[in-house]
């Protein structure tokens, strides 16, 4: 059931950032195509302010919404509730703050960004929207991570896709038809970003949904801060990666070497359709087992992502060697400038799959509890490239596009080095620094086909694995009885028997007994339903607890059986 729920979220996460990227994408296309090149550098130029606003998006909503993963694997529903409510409290707080900060501040704004007269103006067109329309740019992807976390993927691409839809389309009228130039761009971004949040609401409509309002103060918002924290320090040191980068190519290599410098990161937007679809489809995930302690999960899920992660990463870099040219037309560069860009777009694309891989171990990290290493790891991300091109730019400036590549090996190098520092100092896994299974003889986990054909086999591994195990013979019984209910109750009344379900079994032997049973039919609380027969007043009777949730699109019940 973990390979399907990360298939399921996977797929329907990389469609939400293909959504959103693309929809980047394609605005710099006809940016590039309808405006030229000069109109391509003013937004690009702009990136680090939408940047600012990703990593606020990322520190709130990110941290909150993997916390809240976490809650629900630990089962306090609850909790996870408040930390919804809080997160998207404060979500609304900064986004107006941003907007009465950029209308107070718009010059002295649009002087950061730009040293260039000529294109201040149309970066002051394109950054005054972009300021005014803050909140959305914090909400909209921010009510998608919790809705994709409340085990609704496919509503949250929906959204997205409807948002990049709307914006193409306004992109056309607003530009060609109405004549606003990129203020008509930014305008449509925020306009279709209003008809994505209007489809993510129909999301509180749903009973079975986990996340309500409630609002309980902001006592959570410390742990929410600390767990968004690398990421969002990702995205903010991004801010500064982008408009050092910028500063750097404009003063080296003009205009033209900023138009091919957007041509570049229009190009890391389709990579990051890839890296943060893996990335976000980790943090619920992962989120999730990290809670329950599942570690057998986790690896599985690791090693899924990271083998999508470099064959899509693989094919980018391909295409990219190969048509350098092609990319360069698409975005409006013709003639010399194309041949400019090239070899740029060739060297930049070998930073691409090492930026994926120190993206995915430092959301690893952010999830197993080691955050100062997944902040220094995101930190030096963006720094790092700088550096480098601050110190090759002036010995040749077209090393500036080796910066990157370097850059990221250098970073991936320290993070190994620091890894295999806490791995032999903490008794932790290589690299990915997981806990390790100290006596795996403890753990069951098998999964049972959902017509239960295989449900003789499962019962006898069990009473194998529980006879070999210390456990009472009384301990044995109650366990063996409460697993064969409750499993034949979810076969008979929550799957009806189909064969393309399963169910998992996993059992913990600590002092007591853990059983965790999850199935991957429709909503069904085995607890609630036995029919007519009373096995389920049996399971209720000899089990210390038992609860039911619903995550990852999985139903999960689990019970506690004393070993006495």
């Amino acid at each position: 059931l973990i390979n399907k729920a990360f298939k399921t979220y996977l797929v329907a996460t990389i469609l939400s950032s293909m959504a959103l990227s693309l929809g980047v994408v394609i605005d710099g296309i006809f940016v590039g195509n309808l405006l030229g090149p000069e109109a391509l550098s003013a937004v690009n130029l702009t990136t680090p302010l939408v940047q600012l606003l990703s990593a606020v998006y990322a520190l709130i909503n990110v941290g909150g919404a993997t916390l809240a993963a976490v809650h629900i694997g630990r089962g306090k529903n609850e909790d996870a509730s408040k930390i919804f409510t809080v997160s998207i409290v404060i979500s609304i707080i900064a986004g107006f703050i941003f907007t009465v900060f950029g209308t107070l501040f718009i010059d002295d704004i649009v002087s950061a960004l730009c040293t260039d007269a000529h294109l201040a103006p149309l970066v002051k067109d394109y950054a005054s929207i972009v300021l005014f329309g803050s909140p959305l740019y914090i909400l909209l992807p921010g009510l998608c991570v919790f809705v994709r976390t409340d085990s609704s993927p496919r509503l949250a691409t929906v959204a997205l896709a409807l948002a990049s839809v709307v914006n193409l389309l306004l992109d056309i009228i607003l530009i060609k038809y109405v004549g606003m130039g990129v203020g008509g761009s930014a305008l449509a971004t925020s306009l279709g970003y209003i008809a994505g949040i209007c489809i993510l609401s129909l999301h509180l409509k749903k009973k079975e949904r986990i996340f309500r309002f409630k609002f309980a103060g902001f006592n959570h918002v410390p742990a929410i801060l600390a767990m968004g924290a690398p990421v969002a320090l990702a995205a903010g040191f991004m801010t500064i990666r982008m408009f050092g980068m910028n500063s750097i190519v404009l003063h080296y290599l003009g205009a033209n070497g900023v138009s091919i410098m957007a041509v570049c990161l229009n190009v890391m937007m389709i990579a990051s359709m890839f890296i943060g679809g893996t990335a976000q489809t980790m943090q619920p995930i992962g989120g999730v087992l990290h809670g329950a302690e599942d570690n057998k999960g986790m690896t599985m899920v690791i090693r899924a992502a990271l083998r999508v992660l470099l064959i899509c990463l693989a094919a980018l870099v391909l295409v990219m060697w190969i048509f350098p040219g092609v990319i360069a037309s698409v975005f409006g560069l013709t003639g010399s400038l194309q041949a400019l860009a090239e070899p740029a777009i060739r060297i930049f694309s070998l930073s691409l799959p090492l930026y994926g891989i120190n993206y995915l171990l430092m959301i690893i990290y952010q999830i197993e509890g080691h955050k100062k290493l997944a902040s220094m790891v995101s930190s030096a991300q963006a720094l790092m490239v700088v550096i480098i091109a601050l110190v090759l730019a002036p010995i040749n400036s077209d090393l500036i596009w080796e910066s990157f590549a370097l850059g990221e090996l250098i970073v991936l190098a320290g993070t190994a080095a620091a890894a295999f520092y806490l791995h032999r100092k903490r008794n932790l896994k290589f690299i990915t620094l997981q806990k390790k299974i100290s006596d795996s003889g403890k753990i069951f986990d098998i999964s049972v086909k959902g017509d239960g054909s295989n449900m003789k086999e499962m019962m006898e591994e069990l009473h194998i694995f529980l006879k070999a195990n210390d456990i009472s013979n009384r301990a044995i019984m109650r366990t063996e009885l409460c697993c064969e209910e409750l499993v034949l109750n979810i076969i008979d009344h929550g799957l009806r028997a189909a064969e393309k379900h399963y169910v998992d079994i996993n059992i913990k032997i600590a002092e007591d007994v853990k059983l965790t049973i999850k199935d991957d039919g429709p909503v069904f609380d085995p607890i609630e339903y036995d029919g007519e027969g009373h096995g389920l007043l049996l399971v209720k009777g000899v089990c210390s607890s038992i609860n039911y949730s619903r995550a990852m699109n999985q139903n999960v019940t689990s019970l506690i059986v004393l070993n006495e």
